[in-house]
């Protein structure tokens, strides 16, 4: 049963974690910053970010499922729709043009302009965008017993804070891989978010045939 567990929290990690994509956060919360910010103030930066993000998706995950059932909305039409959100995610990160459904040029520029820019854009939504929120929506869905609702929980914080030591180490994850080594390692995840897009699409195909076969 524990083990059962910890499988499912692994894999709810990694779906969320892959989505979340923390590095892509951090050349976007490099390039936002001027040239000449202290490493405190990174860090402080990442500390804000990774704990807004944290209560966004929290928050998403436990009451996501209700809000769906309230508007009458079938899981199943989530999951198509989220399926497609993500499969342009990961083609974009394919491409190399990295959280372009999370993060716009307006929003840049608004944010260049604000002092504190950890809250709008970069939790919101820049990390926590469509296609994460889906996700988390998904599972929540998804979720019929306690082990579910501590998988999905655990899976959060673990991200939480893995996005958090991301991004505070920034500087150094930048200067130690490069330009190239960051579009590399956005790719990889992009082929990542693609799979489980077609995952979700398919899930979501079959089960409203289902429904309208019965």
């Amino acid at each position: 049963m524990i083990l059962d567990l910890l499988r499912q929290i692994l894999g709810d990690s990694i779906s969320i974690f892959t989505i979340m994509n923390p590095l892509s956060v951090g050349v976007i919360m490099m390039g936002l910053l001027d040239q000449d910010t202290s490493k405190k103030e990174i860090a402080q930066i990442a500390t804000k970010t990774s704990r807004a993000a944290f209560i966004a998706m929290l928050i998403t995950f436990l009451v996501g499922n209700y809000i769906f059932e309230f508007f009458g909305i079938s899981p199943h039409g989530l999951r198509i729709f989220g399926g497609t959100i993500l499969f342009i995610m990961g083609l974009n990160m394919v491409q190399g043009h990295g959280k372009k459904t999370n993060h716009s040029a307006k929003e840049q520029e608004a944010a260049m302009e604000r002092e504190d820019i950890s809250i709008v854009p970069l939790a919101i939504p820049v990390t926590m965008g469509a296609g994460l929120a889906t996700t988390l929506i998904n599972l929540s869905i998804a979720a019929s017993k306690w082990q579910d609702y501590v998988s999905g929980i655990v899976a959060i914080l673990v991200c939480s804070l893995a996005a958090l030591l991301i991004l505070r180490r920034m500087p150094y994850i930048k200067k130690a891989l490069g330009d190239n080594g960051l579009k590399v390692f956005n790719r990889i995840m992009g082929l990542v978010v693609g799979s489980l897009a077609a995952q979700m699409f398919l899930n979501g195909v079959f089960g409203l045939y289902e429904n309208f076969a019965a």
